[in-house]
């Protein structure tokens, strides 16, 4: 399994895509794909902070279709990923590293289901333990 982060859908939205994201995407079999509640949130928080108009009705909907492409594919942040949560919260603090909130929620989710992690964004994450973390623009 391979937890998308949210760089990786908001790329998915832009006009022209990273060619190198898209070939990536495709060598991967869909039913290994997912997203996570958190990415939900930060793409939908996005829509809602912009101007009322076009755009907004335009990326909103783009979102909305973006995700349904992962029907039955999103994970959620459960009790589970709540110890895991707690200790990447702890390895960042520990190695000196600050994360945001939304990538430690987005980093336990993806330990708690064992997926590896598609990111733009690795050396946010390449200090934890046990996490396989990919580059999809590499």
């Amino acid at each position: 399994m391979i937890l998308l982060d949210t760089n990786v859908i908001s790329e998915l939205l832009r006009k022209e895509p990273e060619p190198a994201v898209l070939a990536w995407l495709d060598r991967q079999p869909d039913n290994d794909l997912y997203f996570c509640s958190v990415t939900k949130a930060e793409l939908e928080l996005g829509v809602a902070m912009l101007p009322d108009g076009r755009r907004k009705r335009q990326l909103a909907q783009a979102v909305t279709d973006a995700l349904a492409e992962f029907e039955g594919r999103c994970l959620d942040y459960d009790c589970e990923a709540t110890a895991n949560y707690v200790a990447i919260a702890s390895e960042s603090r520990t190695h000196g590293r600050p994360m945001s909130v939304e990538d430690m929620l987005i980093a336990a989710i993806a330990r708690t289901n064992e997926c590896r992690l598609a990111t733009r964004n690795t050396s946010d994450f390449d200090f934890l333990d046990s996490l396989e973390i990919e580059n999809p623009w590499n």
